[in-house]
C-alpha cells in the first residue's frame, strides 16, 4: 500500500501565520479551516506538527512573546533617563495601537478572552505580566537611584499601575477608543511619576 509522503512545509513560517491569525481574530473566532488555509498546510500536517488547535495557540502565543513581546521590555530598559524611557514606552504603545496595522496585543487579548477559564493560558500570560511589572519596577528603581524619582516612591505600586495601564490601553483600543482618548490616559498615568 502506497501511503505517500506527507507534504513538507516551513514549520516556522506556518507558526508565524497561525500567530498572526490568532492575534487578529482571537482564539474562538479562528477556525481550524481558517488556520489550515492561512498556514497553507493540510489538517493532518497541522495535527502532526502542532497537535490540536489549543496546543498550536499556546505555541503561537509563546512565539509572539519571544518575538513581538520583547519590544516593550526593551523600551523600558533602554539607556538614558529611566523616567524618559517610561514616558517613551507609554507613548510608543499609543503610537503602535493607533498605527492602523495593529491587532492589539496577543497577550492582552488572551488575558481577556482565555485566561479566566484556561489554566494554561492564564499561567503563560501571568508570566509575561510579571516580567513586564518587574522590568518597570527595575526602571523606576533606577530612576530613584539617579534622583529622577523621590526616594520614598512606592516603585512596586507604581509599576503595577503602569503595567495595568499598558494592558488597559490595549483593551480600550479594541473597544475603538480614539488616539486622543489613549493619549489622555497616558498623560494622566504619567502623573504618577511626578
Amino acid at each position: 500500500m502506497n501511503v505517500g509522503r506527507p507534504t513538507e512545509f516551513d514549520r516556522q513560517e506556518a507558526l508565524e501565520k497561525s500567530m498572526e491569525l490568532f492575534w487578529k481574530n482571537g482564539y474562538e473566532a479562528t477556525s481550524l479551516a481558517a488556520l489550515i488555509e492561512e498556514m497553507g498546510i493540510g489538517r493532518q500536517s497541522l495535527y502532526n506538527a502542532f497537535g490540536d488547535k489549543h496546543k498550536l495557540f499556546i505555541e503561537a502565543a509563546e512565539h509572539y512573546i519571544n518575538s513581538n513581546g520583547q519590544h516593550l521590555v526593551d523600551a523600558f530598559k533602554a539607556p538614558g533617563s529611566p523616567l524618559g524611557n517610561i514616558r517613551k514606552a507609554m507613548e510608543q504603545t499609543v503610537d503602535f495601537l493607533t498605527s492602523g496595522e495593529c491587532s492589539g496585543c496577543l497577550v492582552t487579548n488572551s488575558i481577556v478572552e482565555l485566561a479566566p477559564h484556561d489554566d494554561e493560558v492564564r499561567e503563560l500570560v501571568h508570566g509575561v505580566v510579571n516580567r513586564v511589572e518587574k522590568t518597570i519596577k527595575s526602571t523606576l528603581d533606577r530612576a530613584v537611584e539617579e534622583g529622577e524619582l523621590s526616594p520614598d516612591s512606592d516603585t512596586r505600586a507604581i509599576a503595577r499601575f503602569l503595567n495595568c495601564t499598558v494592558h488597559g490601553l490595549v483593551v480600550m483600543h479594541k473597544a475603538s477608543a480614539s488616539r486622543a482618548v489613549l493619549k489622555d490616559v497616558v498623560k494622566i498615568a504619567l502623573t504618577a511619576l511626578t
